[in-house]
C-alpha cells in the first residue's frame, strides 16, 4: 500500500512521478523531457515537481530531476488508477 505519509497523489502529479521512476536515465530528466513524457505543459510539470520535491519524492540537482528512493517506492506500492488502461 502507498505511504501513509504522502497518501494518494493527484493524477497529473502521479504521471510526473511515474515518468521520473519508469526507466529513468542515470543522468536524470530535464523539465522539457518530463513535459514531453507526460504530455503536460511545462508550467504544470514544474509545479508538480515542486510538490514532489516538498514531499521528498523527487529531487533536483545539476539541472535534472530524479525520483528519490521514497518516490520509486511510492510508485511501486500505489495501486493503478482505475481509469489507466
Amino acid at each position: 500500500m502507498y505511504s501513509t505519509l504522502v497518501g494518494p497523489l493527484a493524477p497529473e502529479v502521479a504521471a510526473v512521478l511515474g515518468a521520473l521512476s519508469d526507466n529513468p536515465p542515470e543522468s536524470g530528466l530535464k523539465l522539457n523531457d518530463l513535459s514531453a513524457a507526460t504530455a503536460l505543459p511545462t508550467g504544470h510539470v514544474g509545479r508538480h515537481l515542486r510538490t514532489l520535491e516538498r514531499d521528498r519524492l523527487a529531487r533536483y540537482g545539476a539541472g535534472v530531476w530524479h525520483a528519490t528512493v521514497r518516490g520509486r517506492r511510492h510508485v511501486a506500492q500505489t495501486p493503478p488508477h482505475p481509469l489507466a488502461a
